[in-house]
């Protein structure tokens, strides 16, 4: 990893970014069980 991403990763948007990957995360588990479910 080069030093201006590191850097980046850093900053005040750190929180912001960690919050989007969960929530997006969260989202497609979620889209994956009931595609799932309601498949069968």
């Amino acid at each position: 990893m080069t030093a201006p991403v590191a850097g980046l990763f850093w900053t005040p948007y750190a929180d912001w970014i960690y919050t989007v990957v969960s929530l997006s995360g969260l989202m497609l588990i979620t889209w994956l069980v009931l595609g799932r479910s309601s498949g069968s």
